[in-house]
């Protein structure tokens, strides 16, 4: 289908059009102008009838104010995962180098892979490639100041940052090479240190990080954490579980907030926050259901009860 461009006045029609209660266009069109129709859609489609089959017709009672209020406290919501995702970087990033380098080296050797284990598949990519384009790329003064000018074309040498101390280097990795190194480095010891130093398990440590990183790229690409269904899912011990379906809510195994109950114990764990989850998030959850559905147990396009989305209107 063609799709035609539209005003901001016009994209409101539609929505009115399709069937929509708006109590105040010009509101919804200085929404608009902020929050993109396109990106709205995304919640949209929840409350149209049939959009895979193009009857894009909204189901009777939607309103565009509630749909706006939840896509704001999904907002909140983001902010509040923000300020609990940075500390957990920085002390990953902390106490990794801490470990590496008293256990490997304190320099140079993490540029040729000492202590990782690398895939055993013929034509993988070695696992400290992740790090080393990272710190090519870099120009930080703190990078530039070790990095020697030893080049192989367009790439430096790993013998380029032969100088340069893990403490230093780790400040230049992006988390997802981070969570990469920290995954590698089980048989070395490295891991068992970081996890040990953070009072948590070496077994499901990974792959929270994992989780981490997943939320925090979601985040920092503005990406919907409402009814989304993770693809990174991070381990959780058995009691932990129990604990938290008991005292709190259900959550589906793919949902977001599996991820937030890692957040919560590793925050707990290494000392970072306590009882973050309960005084920072279920406040947020219990005074608005619809995203509480959504975070804990997400549904596709189609799959949402109705009496869920009618109670939203409410």
């Amino acid at each position: 289908m063609t799709k035609n461009w539209l005003s901001y006045d016009d994209q409101v029609a539609l929505l009115s059009q399709r069937g929509m209660h708006i109590e105040d266009a010009q509101a919804a069109v200085e929404f608009l102008s902020r929050v993109s129709y396109y990106r709205l859609s995304g919640y949209l489609r929840h409350w149209q009838r049939a959009p895979q089959h193009g009857d894009n017709r909204f189901i009777e009672g939607t309103s565009f104010e509630k749909i706006r209020d939840l896509y704001e406290a999904e907002q909140r919501l983001v902010n509040v995962l923000d300020e609990a995702l940075h500390p957990i970087e920085v002390l990953l990033r902390t106490r990794f180098a801490h470990a590496y380098g008293r256990i490997i080296a304190p320099k140079g050797t993490f540029a040729h892979g000492e202590g990782f284990t690398q895939s055993p598949l013929p034509n993988a990519e070695r696992v400290e490639e992740h790090a080393l384009t990272n710190l090519d790329r870099s120009k930080e003064s703190f990078v530039t100041h070790y990095r020697d000018e030893l080049k192989q074309g367009h790439r430096y040498k790993p013998e380029a940052y032969d100088r340069m101390p893990i403490w230093v280097a780790v400040e230049a990795f992006s988390f997802g090479s981070l969570s990469r190194l920290i995954e590698a480095s089980g048989q070395s010891g490295v891991l068992d240190h970081i996890a040990t130093s953070m009072n948590t398990s070496r077994k499901l440590l990974p792959g929270q990080i994992r989780s981490f990183v997943y939320l925090r790229n979601r985040i920092a690409h503005c990406a919907k954490l409402w009814n989304h269904s993770v693809l990174d899912v991070p381990g959780l011990q058995p009691k932990t579980v129990r604990r938290i379906k008991q005292h709190y809510r259900n959550f589906t195994d793919h949902s977001i907030y599996k991820i937030l109950i890692a957040l919560d114990d590793i925050s707990t764990r290494s000392g970072l926050q306590n009882s973050w989850l309960e005084n920072s998030i279920e406040p947020m959850l219990k005074t608005h259901p619809l995203l509480a559905q959504g975070i804990t147990q997400p549904t596709k396009y189609g799959d949402t009860p109705t009496d869920i989305l009618r109670y939203a209107f409410i």
